[in-house]
């Protein structure tokens, strides 16, 4: 390739400006980081020929976003609908399977010894896309909130997608606690990478709700949190932006879900939807979610 001939400076700055107006507005990712080898050419990076990173998209959370035996999981549809259209992308994280029966009822809980189980005996309905991801069978906010850290920092996303707080709300908390947890989960990935990009769903409806008050009450405050504290702890450096999910997508338990909880084919489709969405609106990040969503998956 034939080196390119120098453009005056004042028309190159022009230009820049209408090309990030132009791909802004066709909702294509613009990376605002050099990777290491476009700033060191000594370096070993984890880059294109371009010298352009990777975008890295860390998908994080609990049982609705980890999958069991047979799933599609929404990360599939996430996946296939974003490849064609971001160069270079890569979900990350430090698990590929859907969970094992060994990780769905522990072992423990019937007198036996702590095992996960093998990832090898569990596969999902469609294997067509990158697995990589950083999800867990009954985690909850608290224990992710004193690992994202040093996740964040071995696998480097640029995007954190978390779906997670569930868990917590099970059992009652005060929401002092919950906010504490959210912060300290945001501020942890913050540590490893101060210009990561954060969106965090609010934690949609499941069918517990309908028989428990005190539940119901505690997802609703919760919600209100991942809305409050993304505003106040967004940055321009490193933005933070929740969104709702089940009101953006209609979200209905008895349809959406094969368990009150767990997302069916549907459900995974319309978390795919909620997350391609909110990604391109707020981070520029691919297109929106094509509509109407299809009937079957």
């Amino acid at each position: 390739m034939s080196a390119p001939s120098r453009i005056p400076r004042s028309l190159l700055s022009a230009g820049v400006g209408a090309l990030i107006l132009l791909l802004a507005g066709s909702g294509l990712w613009i990376l605002t980081r050099l990777s290491p080898a476009a700033e060191d050419p000594s370096a070993d990076p984890d880059s294109d020929s371009t010298g352009q990173t990777q975008v890295r998209i860390m998908l994080a959370g609990d049982s609705m976003t980890q999958g069991a035996d047979g799933d599609k999981t929404w990360r599939f549809h996430l996946w296939n609908h974003l490849d064609p259209h971001v160069e270079s992308l890569d979900f990350v994280g430090p698990f590929t399977s859907p969970a094992t029966p060994e990780q769905i009822i522990p072992p423990e809980l019937t007198g036996g010894e702590p095992d996960d189980g093998d990832p090898d005996s569990v596969e999902y309905r469609d294997p067509d896309f990158d697995q990589d991801h950083n999800a867990r069978w009954g985690r909850t906010l608290d224990e992710a909130a004193t690992t994202i850290e040093e996740d964040v920092r071995a696998y480097q996303p640029d995007v954190l997608c978390a779906m997670i707080g569930v868990n917590d709300l099970l059992f009652p908390i005060s929401a002092e606690e919950m906010e504490e947890r959210l912060r300290s989960y945001v501020l942890g990935a913050r540590a490893a990478n101060p210009e990561i990009r954060i969106l965090l769903a609010q934690a949609p409806r499941i069918a517990l709700a309908d028989s428990d008050e005190g539940f119901a009450l505690r997802l609703y405050v919760y919600n209100e949190l991942v809305q409050s504290v993304s505003e106040d702890l967004s940055t321009e450096q490193s933005p933070v932006v929740s969104f709702d999910l089940a009101g953006a997508e209609l979200w209905d338990t008895a349809e959406d879900t094969y368990d009150g909880t767990h997302p069916n084919g549907r459900g995974e489709l319309k978390i795919a939807a909620g997350f391609a969405d909110a990604l391109s609106r707020e981070f520029g990040l691919g297109p929106a979610y094509p509509r109407p969503l299809p009937s079957s998956t």
